[in-house]
């Protein structure tokens, strides 16, 4: 559905400048061919195709790109909302040049199409009224049978446009000629212009009528009325149709003063059925073609009455330009083409179907995943042949102690993060019962999980709302709890479920950690506590956890760095105007490298390069008591569009 949306929307928007740019374009080259009305017919035919095929090309184009990640409930519960204090800033990211788009909200993107939908449901509404009204012209009229002077005219305007399969009618509610049918074609004629008994108006109506039949204009009229359905939003689109309904008539009457009529008697034949049809307008609400299609009577008699002095090099040449000039909003529609960036309203919180995107994610993680441990099998196996090979007993075993580190450790999930770089998971080989347990574990914890947000009526950042409102300060963690929750395997009881909101307050001499419980149904605040010792509460999750000994803390390790990498902005967190400072909890080992980085606080868009640049952080190798340790910290990362 999400998608569907951002090909209707990003249709509609390439069609407001792409429809407009064919228009001017067109015009131009209406000027280039004024004394050719053939070539100038055939240029607005090919601006109106141009304006439903750029705007369809434009949307189908960006289906093919990446789009923004859906973020539901459940995904919030898996990565609680961090958000990190102000910190001072660190850097100030080089400006890149973005791509076109524009960011809306899901609710405003159903308002914009629901709006377009009205509009073509009016046209449709119209369409069919026009082709009732057209079936009830034909009910009313009767069959014509041509006799004396009538009959001759029929026969000589069917010998000069080549027409001899067509039925003639009379209707006494048609106040103009006019024509209809595919594969049996019909011409109406007016009772009055029967009755008036002029020859000429009868030759002159009866011709342009046959030369709508031999040029096929009535399917060709169905044709323009389908293409221009979903174009009907833009005053362009109708201009652009209104003009190929006068320039096919000034063609037709054309046809006919160069075959039956000279243009002087033709043109006073025009005034004389204007008068017995007044007025002389076009038929808005049917879908018969007829003489008085086009409002453009004045027009139309002074196109008869000029002397034309055609150039057949001169038609051509400016037939090639108004060429060129329709190609330039083709090249503009490739180059500038813009698109809509949804957030979707639907995401459900539990059992969505992965998107193609996420599909994709997790192939790309399972051929990395593939890679990491073709490598880590290698790797071992040219560390057993060095055992194999080593003479010297020290280094040998000291290769020995490795190895062993080595095959504690199993490689048990490769994925990415945020988006971009990726994180390893490691388990050390354990008995299959306790990995059994594990595994029970984690699928327990994704199931309450889910319930947990199923129950929950507001959202996370109602929540972040209302316990500011109660406890001022920066917001450290925001998660979902369940009051009172049963053990592994068993479900919660009725009770209430609650957002867990940890606040920093105080001042930096005397900070105050504040645990806010707000309900998680009706929005009330349930509990508000002060952290006042050390130990935790059981609903509260540290950052990180690890059963490596020798691990001292280091708090913000910015100013320790050796060596700290300026993280690049990713395009698609410039397009959303993300900023904002990012906090990476790290591992350093002992000899002053990165081993592990998780992104713990900053905007999802964000993470993802704050991770690539702490992994790339060099540090000086920490001791303690004479021996090297492995140190545990934070790096903070600002990120600050310009």
């Amino acid at each position: 559905m999400r998608n569907i949306m951002q090909a209707v929307l990003t249709f509609l928007l390439n069609g407001v400048w792409q429809i407009a740019a064919i228009a001017l374009f067109a015009v131009l080259g209406n000027y280039l061919l004024r004394s050719v009305t053939r070539y100038r017919h055939i240029v607005w035919v090919a601006a109106l195709a141009l304006s439903l095929l750029l705007p369809l090309v434009s949307s189908v184009a960006f289906q093919t790109f990446e789009t923004t990640p859906v973020v539901t409930n459940r995904d919030q519960i898996r990565e609680p909302l961090a958000i990190a204090p102000a910190l001072p800033e660190l850097m100030r990211p080089v400006a890149k040049p973005v791509t076109s788009g524009f960011h809306v909200s899901g609710r405003l993107a159903i308002v914009l199409l629901a709006i377009y939908l009205l509009v073509i449901c009016y046209r449709s509404a119209k369409l069919f009224s026009a082709a009732l009204k057209t079936r009830t012209v034909k009910q009313g009229a009767s069959e014509l049978t041509p006799e004396g002077n009538l009959s001759k005219i029929i026969e000589r305007c069917q010998r000069e446009f080549g027409v001899k399969k067509v039925r003639f009618l009379s209707s006494p509610s048609l106040p103009a000629a006019a024509t209809l049918g595919i594969f049996h074609p019909l011409v109406i004629l007016p009772e009055e212009l029967l009755r008036a008994g002029d020859d000429n108006a009868l030759a002159a109506a009866i011709g342009h009528e046959l030369v709508h039949i031999s040029r096929h204009d009535y399917l060709l009229n169905l044709i323009y009325e389908l293409i221009f359905l979903p174009l009907s939003f833009h005053p362009a689109a109708a201009l652009i149709k209104r003009r190929i309904t006068q320039t096919r008539e000034l063609r037709c009457d054309e046809l006919v003063s160069e075959r039956l009529l000279h243009p002087e008697v033709y043109a006073r034949s025009l005034v004389r059925l204007a008068g017995l049809a007044m007025p002389f307008t076009r038929r808005a609400q049917t879908m018969i073609v007829g003489i008085s299609d086009a409002d453009i009577l004045e027009v139309r008699i002074m196109s008869l009455l000029k002397q034309k002095h055609s150039n057949l090099r001169r038609a051509v040449l400016g037939l090639m330009l108004a060429a060129v000039l329709l190609a330039i909003p083709c090249v503009a529609a490739a180059a500038l083409a813009i698109h809509f960036n949804i957030d979707s309203p639907f995401a459900n919180v539990a059992g969505q179907e992965p998107s193609r995107e996420l599909q994709e994610k997790r192939l790309v993680d399972e051929r990395k995943a593939q890679e990491i441990n073709a490598r880590w099998e290698k790797e071992t196996a040219e560390l057993k042949q060095r055992i194999a090979t080593e003479t010297n007993a020290q280094i040998k075993a000291d290769l020995e102690k490795a190895l062993a580190q080595r095959e504690k450790e199993k490689i048990t999930n490769v994925y990415t993060v945020d988006g971009g770089g990726y994180a390893v998971s490691f388990r050390k080989n354990e008995d299959p019962a306790r990995l059994e347990l594990e595994r029970q574990e984690r699928g327990w914890e994704e199931k309450r999980n889910t319930e947990l947000a199923r129950a929950a009526k507001i959202s996370m950042d109602q929540a972040i709302q209302i316990a500011t409102s109660k406890v001022g300060g920066k917001v450290l963690e925001c998660s979902l709890v369940g009051e009172h929750w049963e053990g592994p395997g068993e479900l919660a009881k009725p009770a209430m479920v609650l957002y867990h909101v940890v606040i920093l307050s105080g001042d930096e001499a005397n900070p105050v950690t504040m645990h806010v419980l707000v309900n998680a149904v009706d929005g009330s605040i349930f509990r508000t506590e002060k952290q006042e010792r050390k130990t935790e509460a059981p609903y509260m999750k540290p950052y990180m956890q690890s059963d490596e000994p020798r691990v001292i803390e280091g708090g913000v390790l910015n100013g320790k760095a050796v060596a700290l990498p300026v993280p690049a902005y990713p395009d698609i967190a410039r397009n959303a105007r993300a900023e904002g400072s990012v906090q990476v909890r790290i591992m350093i080992d002992e000899g002053g490298n990165v081993i592990e980085a998780q992104a713990v606080a900053g905007h999802p868009l964000l993470r993802a390069a704050a991770v690539s640049a702490a992994r790339q952080a060099k540090f000086s190798p920490t001791r303690l008591s004479g021996e090297p340790v492995k140190v545990s910290g934070v790096l903070t990362f600002n990120f600050l569009v310009q």
